[in-house]
């Protein structure tokens, strides 16, 4: 059985500032081309997404500061953000005037599958990407988000709350996704 050598997970700390979301997100990015995994370009564009969202969130709500680690596990990258809040997300239902509330909600249309756990002082909120050649296996998304929870769990890394996608909306759908979030 030929096992292929997994990349070491890349983890680094952001500080709030006027660029670090946009700097997180070009490293995640970076990283994955990096590491040549196997994600088209709009999975990746969905990984930036998510990532800039998730960092966003820890960055205004639970302090100035947070933890990134992205982690390819061979069917698919996982980004994790720790922060210091004990407050657990919450997707929100925003109204059409809101400017703000969307981005759990974006996060749960444009991963396979995100959670999170609380950690000692904190909390890790995560979500995991992969390529659509991985999901049109025999397999699809029920068995990639069953991986996805039982590599977490089996690492330590994360884990129980891991919500699965069933059906997938790719990014071609994007505009009638944000059309019913209330976005124009």
């Amino acid at each position: 059985m030929n096992h292929q050598q997994l990349p070491a997970p890349d983890a680094f700390h952001v500080q709030a500032g006027t660029e670090a979301v946009s700097r997180a997100r070009r490293r995640i990015s970076g990283t994955a081309r990096h590491w040549n995994v196997p994600l088209s370009d709009s999975a990746l564009a969905d990984v930036e997404l998510c990532a800039s969202e998730i960092i966003a969130n820890a960055l205004t709500h639970a302090g100035r500061e947070c933890w990134v680690r992205t982690h390819w596990t061979g069917q698919f990258l996982q980004v994790e953000v720790t922060d210091r809040s004990l407050r657990p997300p919450v997707v929100r239902s925003a109204t059409s005037e809101a400017t703000s509330g969307r981005g759990l909600a974006l996060v749960e249309s444009f991963s396979h599958g995100w959670g999170w756990v609380p950690r000692g002082l904190g909390k890790t909120v995560f979500f995991i990407v992969a390529d659509e050649a991985v999901l049109a296996g025999a397999h699809g998304t029920g068995a990639l988000a069953r991986t996805a929870r039982a590599h977490v769990q089996q690492n330590g890394s994360l884990a129980s709350s891991m919500r699965g996608r069933g059906k997938r909306r790719w990014p071609t759908w994007a505009g009638r996704r944000l059309s019913c979030l209330g976005w124009s």
